[in-house]
C-alpha cells in the first residue's frame, strides 16, 4: 500500500476510534477522567506519520463530534487540542530533551486554552467568564426557593441577620466569584504544566511501545529543574513585588501567578527528593507511593522548601557521590 494512503487511512481510523472511545468513557464514572488524554492518539499519529497526519486525525474526530453532537462542541474540542498536538509532534520530530519537551507541551496546552477563550468570545459574543457567571446566576435564581429555606435556617441560628434576601445572597456569591478571577492565570499555568507533562509522558510511553525514538526521561526520583531556574523565578517575583509596591495595574496578579507556579514546581521537586531517599531505603513501591501521596497532601510547604534546598545544594548528587565513595 502507498505510504501516503496508509498514513491517511491511519489518521482517519485513529480519529474515528478516538472520538468513539471518548464518547464511551465520558459516561463511565471515574474512567471519564481519561477523556483528558484525548490529544494523545493524535500526537502518536503525528509523530509516526507527520504533522499533517496528526492534524487530519484531530480534525476528523472534531468533525464527527460536530456532526453528531453540536458544531460548537466540535470547534471547542479542536481549539483545546490543536496546539498541544502540534507542540508534542515537534518534540518528537526534534527529539528534544525532557525539560524542553515539558515546557513546549505545557505551552501548547496554554495556547490551546487561550485560543478556546478567544474563539468562545467570537462565537458567543461574550467572554467565557461572563457566560459562566451569568449561567451560575440563572441557576441560583431558579433555585431561589431552596436558597430561601437555607437562609432561614441560618437566620434562626443567628448566623445571618434578619431580612437577608435571596437576591442579596446571589449578588454576594457572584461578587466573590469575580474576586477570584485574578487567580485564574495561576490556575491556568499550573493546569498547563500538569496536562502538558501527562500528555508528553503518556504519548512517549505509547511511542516507545511502537519502537519510535523518544526523548530520554529520567526516573522521577532523579528529576530536577535546570540550574538557574530558582534565580529566574526569584528575579521575576522581585520585579512583580516592585510593580505591586508601586501600584502598577495587575502586577499583584503577576506576583500571585509567578508565586503559585514557583510553589508548584518546587513542591514537585521536593516530592522527587522524597522519592529518591525512600528508594535508597529499599521500601516497597506501594509504601513509597503512599508516603509521597500523604506528604503531598499534608506537607506541601515542607516539600517546597526541600525542593528549593535540593536545587541550591544538589543534595541528591552529594549523597550519591558519598555513597559511591
Amino acid at each position: 500500500m502507498d505510504k501516503t494512503l496508509k498514513a491517511a487511512l491511519e489518521s482517519i481510523i485513529v480519529g474515528v476510534v478516538t472520538i468513539a472511545l471518548a464518547f464511551l468513557l465520558f459516561f463511565i464514572p471515574v474512567l471519564n477522567i481519561l477523556v483528558l488524554l484525548f490529544p494523545v492518539p493524535f500526537v502518536v499519529v503525528g509523530a509516526r506519520r507527520g504533522i499533517l497526519g496528526g492534524i487530519v486525525s484531530l480534525g476528523i474526530s472534531c468533525l464527527v463530534l460536530a456532526l453528531l453532537v453540536d458544531p460548537f462542541l466540535g470547534i471547542t474540542a479542536f481549539t483545546l487540542n490543536i496546539f498541544i498536538v502540534l507542540s508534542l509532534i515537534v518534540v518528537y520530530k526534534k527529539n528534544l530533551e525532557m525539560n524542553e519537551a515539558i515546557i513546549l507541551s505545557a505551552g501548547g496546552v496554554l495556547l490551546s486554552a487561550l485560543l478556546f477563550l478567544q474563539a468562545f468570545t467570537w462565537i458567543r459574543g461574550e467572554s467565557f467568564f461572563d457566560f459562566l457567571l451569568n449561567n451560575i446566576k440563572v441557576l441560583l435564581q431558579s433555585n431561589s426557593t431552596n436558597i430561601q429555606g437555607f437562609l432561614k435556617q441560618y437566620q434562626a441560628l443567628g448566623m445571618l441577620e434578619e431580612g437577608y434576601s435571596v437576591d442579596r445572597f446571589i449578588q454576594r456569591i457572584i461578587a466573590q466569584m469575580k474576586d477570584l478571577l485574578p487567580l485564574f492565570p495561576s490556575m491556568l499555568l499550573i493546569n498547563s504544566l500538569i496536562m502538558g507533562s501527562l500528555s508528553f509522558l503518556i504519548s512517549r510511553f505509547v511511542l516507545k511501545k511502537l519502537k519510535v525514538s523518544t526523548p530520554y526521561v529520567p526516573l522521577f526520583r532523579n528529576w530536577s529543574l535546570p540550574r538557574g531556574t530558582g534565580r529566574g523565578f526569584l528575579g521575576i517575583m522581585l520585579i512583580a513585588v516592585i510593580g505591586t509596591w508601586m501600584n502598577v495595574s495587575n502586577f499583584d496578579v503577576v506576583l500571585y501567578t509567578v508565586s503559585s507556579v514557583f510553589t508548584f514546581v518546587f513542591t514537585v521537586q521536593g516530592l522527587s527528593v522524597v522519592n529518591f531517599f525512600l528508594a535508597q531505603k529499599g521500601l516497597p513501591g506501594v509504601v513509597v507511593v503512599l508516603i509521597m501521596v500523604v506528604a503531598f497532601i499534608f506537607l506541601p510547604v515542607a516539600l517546597m522548601l526541600l525542593g528549593i534546598f535540593d536545587q541550591i545544594f544538589s543534595v541528591r548528587k552529594v549523597y550519591s557521590g558519598r555513597s559511591r565513595d
